[in-house]
């Protein structure tokens, strides 16, 4: 056996122990999801997705925040299915309620783009869900983030889930700390995830009407005063509800498209943005936490990687179920 053959080998085993710790953490982890899963169906597959993804964030970091909410707003809503991806012939995911404007569509063209190569090197073989999740966990090293191994054997969902149920399943950032905890609780995840998952706002973008929530008509207790007059000096230039809708800030003004632990800094400085943010105080087991990442960044990355990872496996269409989309915005005919 050659060398690289080996240290092959010995990364399998190794992130075979870690994936065992999450299944007992999890309780359930699909048995047909493999982190070798297309060795000898397209052994390329995850080098064609990490060149593409090293020059998407390269040419814009912030794409690697766009990936993470794609996983996100998929995985919540009917399991990781890349139904959030269809746009025909039904109704898309995309222009319900929580992620109507919210989600990126150079993000989303990022991802067809991938999937075109991959593809090209070997039809009919990889999934778009396989593709989003792996997409965005190779970005999220490149901006700062932990390196996550990635399972691989999802398939794809043929059709999109409705209005009602995205809303039913994409948490509010005008949530409690009690509908929070539920929200996930319904997902199988738990509080540790909750917080952990949180920590993904330590990059990205809000749009004003967003922000707008916590400014109007009085501005939220959540939020520094100067912090507060800062977001209404960018999301208020006028009256005009239309002109607001526009603008975005960023989430993080600290380390802005740099994943780390600075989101926990925020929270505990009443300078993170949504409500959802500043509830996270509201119980003492997820003060904690917070407190805890804040002042430690790799016991966050330990725990990121387990919750992306819980997160990654929920309700996956694995085996002879779903289907392999040769085209992520459209079923298969």
């Amino acid at each position: 056996m050659t060398n690289s053959a080996l240290c092959f080998h010995l990364l399998i085993l190794l992130n075979g122990l870690w994936f065992s710790l999450i299944a007992a953490q999890n309780g359930n982890s699909p048995q047909s999801l493999a982190l070798d899963f297309y060795q000898i169906t397209c052994p390329r597959a995850h080098d064609i997705i990490k060149a593409e993804v090293i020059k998407v964030v390269n040419q814009n970091p912030s794409q690697a925040a766009g990936l993470m909410r794609i996983v996100f707003h998929d995985c919540f809503v009917q399991g990781c299915d890349a139904s959030l991806l269809l746009t025909k012939p039904m109704v898309s995911e995309q222009i319900a309620t929580p992620n109507n404007a919210s989600l990126r569509q150079s993000t989303i063209r990022i991802l067809d783009h991938i999937k075109d190569q991959v593809e090209a090197a070997c039809p009919g073989v990889v999934s778009c869900a396989d593709t989003i999740v792996l997409s965005a966990a190779i970005a999220l090293e490149l901006v700062g983030g932990p390196n996550i191994p990635v399972l691989m054997g999802r398939r794809d969902s043929q059709t999109a889930a409705s209005n009602q149920t995205v809303i039913a399943n994409i948490p509010s950032p005008q949530l409690s700390i009690s509908g929070l905890k539920q929200n996930f609780q319904n997902h199988g995840l738990d509080t540790k995830d909750l917080v952990a998952l949180s920590g993904a706002h330590t990059f990205g973008q809000a749009h004003c009407r967003v922000v707008d929530l916590q400014l109007t008509p009085t501005v939220s207790s959540d939020l520094n005063a100067s912090f507060a007059a800062n977001l209404a000096r960018i999301c208020q230039p006028n009256n005009s509800a239309q002109n607001r809708g526009g603008f975005t800030v960023h989430l993080n003004f600290l380390s802005t498209d740099v994943f780390d632990n600075s989101y926990y800094k925020n929270v505990l400085n009443k300078v993170a943005i949504f409500h959802s943010d500043a509830e996270l105080l509201n119980a003492s087991d997820t003060k904690q936490l917070v407190q805890l990442y804040a002042s430690d960044q790799a016991t966050f990355f330990q725990q990121f990687k387990l919750s992306f990872t819980k997160m990654a496996q929920m309700g996956v269409v694995t085996g002879q179920n779903g289907v392999i989309r040769k085209k992520c915005s459209v079923p298969n005919s």
